[in-house]
């Protein structure tokens, strides 16, 4: 028989997934009280290609057990013409105006 709590535990990764990825596959259209932010590595590195790394962003699949434990889908990594890029999304809960922030970052800069 499972553990109750697991599987609350279960439900609400689930869910935070579900939500994360709402977030990701709705780029470029993130609006308030959500953010996507560049950091200047990417737009100074690639200014010609955000275009393309953030839809690799939205059309990212790649999550196993080694790079999302708690399968919440909150972190990526990808490489880019021998750059390797990363995304994370924070859940502010509403701190400062923002729920969710989708970063997207050289690895350099986390």
């Amino acid at each position: 028989m499972a553990d109750n709590a697991t599987d609350r535990t279960n439900i609400e990764h689930s869910e935070t997934a579900q939500r994360y990825d709402r977030l990701r596959k709705s780029i470029p259209f993130i609006r308030k009280p959500n953010v996507l932010l560049l950091t200047c590595g990417i737009s100074g590195t690639f200014p010609n290609e955000v275009p393309l790394i953030l839809q690799m962003v939205k059309e990212f699949d790649a999550f196993n057990e080694g790079n999302d434990p708690w399968n919440e889908h909150d972190f990526g990594a990808f490489d880019f013409r021998g750059e390797m890029i990363f995304w994370k999304i924070d859940d502010h809960k509403g701190h400062e105006g923002y729920e969710l922030v989708l970063t997207v970052m050289l690895a350099s800069e986390y």
